[in-house]
């Protein structure tokens, strides 16, 4: 979202929607071989694999984390399509477990069986006051006669092991009859946990009815058992389809939504792939939207589903503000699954090259999990050239992984400093091209302007400084160290850091 991060009241971010420490784990059935590959540029582990387990393939990843510390991962289980994998066929809604943050998974279970027609489009949502497990769905008739596209409702009150018969809400969603296009998600949903909403259950829909193709925001107040369809979008431009939409809540109660830009798909590379993402927002939790759905050029990716989470937030006890986006990173091609951060809620992403590269071959959908603090899992489709589908694998992102705050991918914390409550300077370092960086990060007043600073000056250089009026952080301030020494140092909220001369090698 080009919005500079000194504007005051900028865009925050997504909500920590999973437990962060799991309970003891449960027995499981005997789980699956791990199978490291060699193409992934981070460690993963198998989940599904197509042409085993009695499907053609598995597509359309969603996973959540369960109350009692069990990951789910939810996949479209494909047979009998007019070709292989195809979108329409006799399609399950399976699920697989893992009680070891997903080092290992359990056997498929199907939660919804097609008999002949497509059950699939998960979009789970874990509800943490209660534990209950609601699931959305799409049902689409390809062995009956053609009902179009039906959205549906299960639920669990046990972890996800038994679920509820699915139940139809296409007349609860405002349609007198299903449209012809709707999907669910992919992806999870969220329940809200600021503002005068909280308590809320929030997910993205789209549809097409006619030749006017919308976006939307659907919601429950009372955990799933009804919905109604809020925030709508029916761009009037032809340039502009938002579809497959991943919702986050922000720091201030509103809610993002990102979005594939399907009216790209036969440009894909139009002002360099700057077109194939839109976001918009909501400030009545779902109710409408206060900002409709607009280009986010910052995200380079090809048309594609994608995937966003929250890997800190400052009033849930975060040193700093990020958020993760995961998606293929060429724009004409399903290739290269990188995650990037925002460190400014949402106002600005990091590029390509400064986010951590998940797998390095052809990739597809994904979605992203809080596993703890410090950590997020990424659930997504992954292969060899020319089939991104092959498989979908599990990974996990750390802060480490991810890089320093602000600085980007391969720079390392290694040092910091508290400015009272205001927020902590960071300095880094990247052994690859030995330049240090320097960033402040606020921790309150986040989201509004006020005096922010950092800098670096390396041994017989000038200082390098960053201040004003910031929103989120000052910085990053960088410049060639390797063996020199260093001062640095930032302020924030009237405090101030200043280092000695260190850090000599």
């Amino acid at each position: 979202m080009k919005i500079s991060r000194v504007a005051q009241g900028l865009f925050a971010a997504l909500v920590a929607t999973a437990a962060v420490g799991a309970s003891p784990a449960t027995s499981l059935a005997a789980p699956v071989s791990t199978d490291q590959v060699s193409a992934a540029a981070v460690g993963n582990t198998l989940v599904y694999k197509e042409k085993t387990e009695g499907y053609d393939c598995f597509r359309i990843p969603a996973v959540v984390k369960a109350n009692n510390g069990e990951l789910l991962a939810f996949a479209e289980g494909r047979k009998g399509g007019a070709s292989f994998c195809n979108d329409r066929g006799d399609i399950d809604l399976v699920v697989k477990r893992s009680a070891d943050n997903g080092k290992t998974w359990s056997a498929p279970k199907i939660v919804i069986e097609g008999f002949g027609d497509t059950k699939g489009n998960p979009t789970p949502i874990v509800i943490p006051s209660t534990g209950r497990i609601v699931l959305l769905s799409v049902m689409e008739c390809v062995k009956n006669p053609d009902c179009n596209r039906i959205p549906r409702v299960s639920i669990s009150d046990d972890h996800g092991k038994t679920w509820t018969a699915p139940k139809v809400l296409t007349t609860q969603l405002g349609f007198s009859s299903a449209p012809g296009w709707l999907a669910t998600g992919p992806s999870h949903g969220i329940v809200l946990t600021r503002g005068a909403h909280a308590g809320r259950i929030v997910a993205g829909m789209s549809y097409t009815i006619g030749t006017a193709n919308s976006g939307a925001l659907i919601y429950s107040d009372d955990q799933g058992v009804t919905w109604k369809r809020g925030a709508t979008d029916t761009p009037a431009t032809t340039a502009l389809n938002p579809q497959e939409i991943s919702v986050t809540e922000l720091l201030d109660g509103r809610v993002y939504a990102a979005a594939r830009n399907q009216a790209n798909n036969d440009d894909k590379c139009l002002s360099g792939g700057a077109k194939n993402r839109a976001y918009a927002l909501s400030s009545d939790g779902g109710a409408s939207f206060s900002t409709k759905f607009t280009f986010e050029e910052d995200l380079i990716t090809p048309v594609v589903q994608a995937s966003t989470a929250r890997m800190t937030a400052t009033d849930k006890a975060g040193k700093y503000n990020r958020i993760l986006f995961a998606a293929p990173s060429v724009c004409d091609r399903r290739k290269e699954l990188v995650v990037r951060s925002s460190f400014d809620e949402g106002a600005n992403w990091q590029g390509n090259s400064a986010g951590t590269l998940v797998w390095s071959g052809d990739a597809a959908y994904s979605d992203m999990v809080q596993l703890s603090s410090g950590s997020v899992g990424v659930l997504y489709e992954a292969g060899p050239a020319g089939n991104a589908n092959e498989t979908i694998r599990f990974s996990t992102v750390t802060e480490t992984t991810l890089g320093a705050p602000a600085c980007g991918g391969g720079y390392g914390v290694i040092d910091s400093a508290p400015l009272g409550t205001a927020g902590t300077v960071y300095l880094s370092y990247n052994a690859s091209n030995g330049q240090n960086c320097v960033s402040t990060m606020k921790s309150t007043s986040a989201g509004t302007a006020t005096a922010t600073s950092a800098y670096l000056e390396v041994q017989g250089s000038s200082r390098i400084t960053d201040s004003g009026s910031f929103a989120w952080f000052a910085g990053p301030v960088r410049a060639s160290a390797a063996g020199k020494c260093v001062k640095w140092g930032g302020s924030a909220g009237g405090t101030a850091y200043n280092s000695p001369v260190e850090h000599c090698d």
